[in-house]
């Protein structure tokens, strides 16, 4: 099925994929964003954008908000910039959902300079939850 991963299912986040960020799942709630930055995430200073770390979050949170049985929409994204990521370097945002009710799921994150590297960004997010079934 194009753009999407199967009836009832999350669709591909076009937007993203446009960026050039890959993301995975890696169980209920928990996703990785990644991105290879080079010269077109470039701000002012030479360092990466704070833009772009906010897109790759932000594709992470949407990813573990949105599965098979419940669709998210992500009301707040919060990204705590500690230190500047070179042009070159791979951000690595890992996302959990931390907390859910019936009504909403809270997730948490880091931004790294690759799997294991650096911290470079705590990331809060908050999203709406609905039922795919409903």
């Amino acid at each position: 099925m194009s753009g999407g991963e199967g009836r009832g299912g999350p669709l591909t986040d076009e937007f993203a994929a446009h960026l050039g960020i890959t993301v995975e799942r890696r169980g209920a709630g928990h996703t990785v964003a990644t991105l290879a930055t080079d010269g077109r995430h470039a701000n002012p200073h030479g360092t990466v954008h704070g833009s772009v770390f906010y897109a790759v979050a932000g594709a992470g949170v949407a990813a573990a908000a949105n599965d098979d049985e419940h669709s998210g929409i992500i009301s707040s994204v919060l990204v705590e910039y500690l230190q500047p990521a070179a042009i070159g370097d791979e951000l690595h945002a890992d996302i959990t959902r931390e907390v859910s009710t019936d009504r909403e799921d809270i997730f948490t994150g880091t931004i790294r300079r690759g799997e294991q590297g650096e911290l470079l960004a705590w990331v809060r997010a908050r999203g709406t939850r609905r039922s795919r079934r409903a």
